[in-house]
């Protein structure tokens, strides 16, 4: 077995297709987090000064020192005239904040963001990837000479399937890795702080990504073993994804939006998923905001996966080939 998944994943890298992608993801990851460096990018003596500015202009054409007057002699006894008048102007007068032309590097924000953004762009790039693996051996045939080598069907089928399983996991660590390793020593030359709960979330998210994308891969391949084409898996994951998404919306079922995929995308990969179920109401008619944790979403997930790895098994050990 150990020799027949080495094979398989040689003819894995070997695929230019496959290289391509790979290529593309990690070309993508590092354009995002050179952008997010650059949106993020220290302020200039200038712009800050420009940004004091544009406040002090704002506070004088608002007219809020009577305000501000009024403010300081209400504050209570004993406080500091110098902490009084600074409070005071902090909640009348324009911050100089809302002028700064853009906000510093924040990790946790960019796991909320960019962070999630790339990783199903690299999800979804190995999926492709995994669907033309399987998709090319039935278009070309060569499935029926790997048979004949090896007349053990579900040997070779797992062995498919690890291969494509480590390959999507290996790539997704080293493309996702390395972009937030990039942007972690980006942060930790400005001085920016980030404690270990930060990167703590980075590091567990980091782990459910790659655990996603070993998923994703395998799914995808065993999705092409049965319809025994790239074009035909990829029509369906589309249409479970976007039909889906509309049909839950639509079904006047209560709580039905728990079972949508994105949702539990999203759930498996952000650290906290409050989602709004339109069909469930609160009291008073408003609309339920529900939570779905990450064990609820991955068991949805490997639902999904092994009903696809039972059906590909299956149908690859007794269809003729």
């Amino acid at each position: 077995m150990t020799g027949l998944v080495r094979v398989e994943l040689a003819r894995y890298r070997s695929r230019r297709v496959i290289v391509l992608l790979i290529a593309i993801g990690a070309l993508l990851a590092g354009l995002v987090a050179f952008q997010s460096a650059w949106d993020t990018r220290p302020l200039t003596d200038a712009e800050v000064a420009t940004a004091q500015a544009q406040a002090d202009i704002e506070a004088d054409r608002a007219g809020d020192d009577a305000d501000i007057a009024q403010c300081i002699k209400d504050s209570p006894l004993g406080t500091e005239p110098g902490f009084a008048a600074q409070q005071c102007r902090d909640m009348f007068a324009p911050s100089q904040t809302t002028y700064l032309p853009r906000s510093p590097l924040n990790l946790n924000g960019t796991l909320q963001g960019n962070g999630i953004g790339i990783a199903l762009l690299v999800i979804g790039l190995l999926i492709i990837a995994a669907s033309t693996f399987a998709g090319s051996d039935w278009a070309s045939g060569a499935i029926r000479n790997q048979v004949l080598f090896e007349p053990r069907r579900t040997r070779v089928w797992a062995a498919k399937t690890i291969a494509v399983s480590v390959a999507s996991g290996l790539v997704a660590a080293v493309v996702l890795g390395g972009f937030w390793v990039a942007l972690y020593l980006v942060a930790a030359d400005r001085g920016v702080p980030h404690g270990s709960a930060v990167v703590g979330d980075i590091g567990w998210h980091l782990v459910r990504a790659v655990a996603l994308a070993m998923g994703a891969g395998a799914g995808a391949f065993a999705l092409t073993m049965i319809f025994r084409s790239s074009v035909a898996t990829l029509a369906v994951l589309f249409t479970y994804s976007i039909g889906g998404e509309i049909l839950i919306y639509l079904l006047p079922v209560d709580g039905v939006a728990r079972w949508s995929l994105g949702h539990n995308v999203f759930g498996w990969l952000e650290k906290h998923l409050e989602y709004v179920d339109p069909t469930a109401l609160c009291l008073g008619g408003c609309t339920a905001s529900e939570h779905l944790s990450h064990l609820e979403s991955g068991l949805y997930l490997l639902a999904l996966l092994s009903v696809a790895l039972l059906g590909s098994w299956a149908t690859f050990r007794r269809r003729d080939v």
